[in-house]
């Protein structure tokens, strides 16, 4: 998948007609020759317009999962229209993962990580997502809180394990007069509270397994000192402090607006 993106920044159209030549040997290599003929041929707006028919959910999950890891590859438009129009796929697998993409582009870059990049790697990225992230009009940001409002409204039924994630992203995309949004997400208060219970417990060197030990060797431990510990136990709450946050920023965008 990483390839095709590469293929896409080259620009070579010879390269559609060598790749329709291809005799693909599984049903992976047909999928990738496919793929790659729709984003030599039409760019990614031909992903877009193709999508519904385009393979299975498998491979539309990899696709999705494939453009969030690298998206200074992938910096178009159309791959924010991509993304949500994967956040509405019937597949529920390719949703989570178009949640992630989106959280990829929204979530905020704190300042002093943007003075801290060094690396050119790390430059295109955080330049790639500020593109992307340019990209969510209006209309765009609201296509994007219907998909997010209705997974939360099958969350319901079926608990979406990345529900703190979906929650972060509707914060990112609602508008402040988004009456459904806010609606859905106060509807999560009394799933909400600390999301892991912390204990401290007392340690018998003896009984630590091997992983706590390699943990404790790398950095620079020594096993038998270890006396006690500190336990995060799930409690199954959505974290308060993510639903605070999204209630809390899209507040925050109509007092932005007002001054």
């Amino acid at each position: 998948m990483r390839a095709i993106a590469e293929l896409r920044a080259g620009r070579d159209p010879t390269l559609v007609d060598i790749i329709a030549g291809f005799r693909a040997s599984d049903d992976q290599r047909s999928t990738q020759y496919l793929l790659a003929r729709i984003v030599l041929s039409h760019g990614v707006r031909g992903l877009v317009n193709e999508w519904a028919t385009l393979t299975d959910p498998m491979w539309r999950t990899e696709l999705v999962s494939e453009i969030e890891q690298a998206l200074d590859l992938w910096t178009d438009e159309a791959t924010v229209d991509l993304i949500l129009t994967a956040l509405q796929d019937p597949s529920r697998d390719v949703r989570m993962k178009a949640v992630w993409g989106l959280v990829a582009i929204v979530r905020d870059i704190p300042a002093r990580d943007r003075r801290a990049a060094r690396a050119d790697s790390t430059r295109r990225a955080i330049a790639a997502r500020d593109s992307l992230c340019g990209w969510l009009t209006p209309a765009r940001r609201s296509r994007a809180s219907r998909g997010l409002v209705a997974m939360l409204e099958h969350h319901r039924q079926e608990p979406y394990v990345n529900l703190p994630q979906i929650v972060e992203a509707l914060g990112y995309a609602a508008e402040p007069d988004d009456v459904d949004a806010r609606q859905a997400l106060e509807s999560l208060r009394s799933q909400s509270g600390q999301a892991f219970h912390v204990s401290n417990e007392t340690v018998d060197p003896t009984t630590l397994d091997w992983r706590e030990r390699l943990l404790a060797e790398r950095k620079g431990i020594a096993p038998d000192r270890i006396k006690a510990r500190l336990v995060h136990r799930p409690t199954g709450l959505l974290d308060q402090e993510v639903l605070e946050s999204a209630l809390q920023r899209i507040k925050s965008r109509s007092s932005s607006r007002q001054t």
